[in-house]
Parts: structure tokens; sequence; C-alpha cells
């Protein structure tokens, strides 16, 4: 249940979206399953405590760190029951740079290179050392403040923005690649997964190519992930799917892309996942 927090969406341009939330989180009111989001995802915490799983890796985040997201990293938010939190997210879409004819490699490859649950975590200290927490809160106020002037600008921010984080990316010196929990075999397993999610594949044969049993193999993956390896591989290809409607490609073909020999299954699996049908899906992107 949730007491006072709130959550504040500015949609001031189509390509930069800046949500700001802040209150205390009753018990239970944290999201707690493991999604992707469709843009690049770059969250400061200006205030509170919380930690955030990422492919199989788990983070904690202390005020003043900020949370880097590639839109094809699952991850999931474990925020602390009944603590205050205030946090700027920035959602920015790969068509950023259409508007100004650059070629998206320029700042959005670098980043998308990074390994997955791999340097997602900036430290506080060098988020206040290149000033990134004033160009967020930057960002905020020129969303609050709707104006087509406002509208450039924001542009501009989230652009030197993603040039900071270009370099920092580059220099991992200064990006905390550490994770109190990561474990070398689950991140195999997952990386194993991501390349070859459209494949057949049980547990059977996981267990047999890692040579664990498949008893032991699902509960590592699942005590590091918090799913079993058949729920990650089903995630991953639902997004996948998602992703492909999204570009233009039929239900169907997306189904059988990535990996779906069962349209029905797919169908059901989507509608459990997403809570609406494919179909209904493409309705939206159309409207």
């Amino acid at each position: 249940m949730q007491t006072d927090y709130k959550k504040e969406c500015y949609d001031l341009n189509p390509h930069v979206k800046v949500h700001h939330s802040h209150g205390v989180r009753g018990v239970g009111a944290t999201l707690q399953y493991l999604h992707y989001d469709k843009d690049l995802i770059i969250e400061y915490y200006r205030k509170g405590m919380a930690s955030i799983r990422i492919e199989g890796n788990l983070y904690d985040i202390c005020e003043g760190d900020i949370v880097l997201l590639n839109p094809d990293e699952m991850h999931v938010s474990e925020r602390k029951d009944n603590c205050y939190m205030e946090k700027i997210v920035l959602h920015v879409s790969d068509e950023l740079f259409d508007a100004f004819h650059i070629e998206r490699k320029v700042f959005f490859e670098t980043i998308a290179r990074k390994a997955k649950g791999k340097g997602n975590l900036i430290l506080s200290d060098t988020v206040k050392k290149l000033q990134i927490d004033k160009l967020m809160d930057r960002c905020l106020f020129l969303a609050k403040e709707y104006s087509e002037e406002n509208s450039v600008l924001l542009y501009c921010k989230t652009i030197e923005l993603l040039s900071l984080l270009k370099n920092l990316i580059v220099d991992t010196d200064e990006v905390n690649t550490n994770t109190h929990s990561s474990n070398k075999t689950v991140n195999k397993i997952i990386d194993y997964l991501n390349r070859h999610y459209n494949e057949e594949m049980t547990l059977d044969m996981l267990a047999e190519r890692f040579h664990f049993s498949k008893y032991y193999l699902s509960h590592l993956f699942k005590e590091y992930v918090g799913i079993s390896p058949g729920d990650y591989l089903i995630v991953r290809r639902l997004y996948v799917a998602n992703n492909l409607i999204r570009g233009g490609v039929s239900v169907k073909e997306a189904s059988l892309t990535v990996g779906f020999n069962n349209y029905s299954n797919f169908f059901r699996l989507y509608k459990k996942y997403f809570k609406i049908t494919p179909q209904q899906f493409k309705e939206q992107l159309k409207n």
C-alpha cells in the first residue's frame, strides 16, 4: 500500500520524458518483477537508498547515485519500504538525434555496447564531480516549465548528459562495475540465454552445457536473478518480440523470430506479462 508516494510525468517532447518520484512507499508498493524499458533510462537518486537487480547482479544505491539502464537490460528495483525516496528519471528514445541529423552511434552505441548488468552504477562522488546532478535537476526544471524554448533546451541538456555518460562508460574507473552478489556461473548462463534466446532451450540442455544438475542450476539462477532460467527466457523472448512489433513486424512473425513455435502459447504468455493482447498493443501503436 502506498502512503504519500507520488510520480509526476512530464512529456515535454516526444524523445525525452522526465519522471519525478518522491514520498514514502508503503509495504508491498514496490514493483517486484523483472522487466525492460523501451528507452535508455537514467535514474538520479536525490534522496533515499535502494537496490536494483540488473541481469543477475545486485547494486546497492545510495543518495546521489545514478543508475544507467539500456533498453535490453532486464532489471527490478528493490526499494526500502516506509522510507522517503526521491528520484529523477529520464527516458531517452533512440530517435532523439533524428532532428539533428546526427548518427545514433555517436552517443548511444558506446553505451549500448556495455556488457549487460555491468557498469550500471555511477557513484555520487563522480556525479557531483562532473555536475551530473545539476544537469538532472535542470532537466526536471525545464520539463516542468512547458514552453517551446524549454523543449529545445531539454534536448540540449540531454545530449550534454549523454556525452558525459558515454565518456564514463569508456573510462571504467569512474563507473562502479562491482556488485556484491554477482555470480560468474549465473552471468555465463545469462549471457548464453541472451545470445541464444530464439533457439530451442530446456533446463536439461542448460544443465548439460554448464555441467550442473538441473536442480542445482535452477536454484542457483533463481537465487541471483529472482526467477528461473525458463521464466527468464520467456521474458527475454516476449520483450524482444514487443520491440519487433513496435518496429512494424507482424505479431506472428515476431513470435516465430524470438523462438515461440506455438502461437497460442505466445499469445497466452504475452497477455499474462503485458496484461493486453499483442493485437491490442499493435492498435495502441497506431493510435
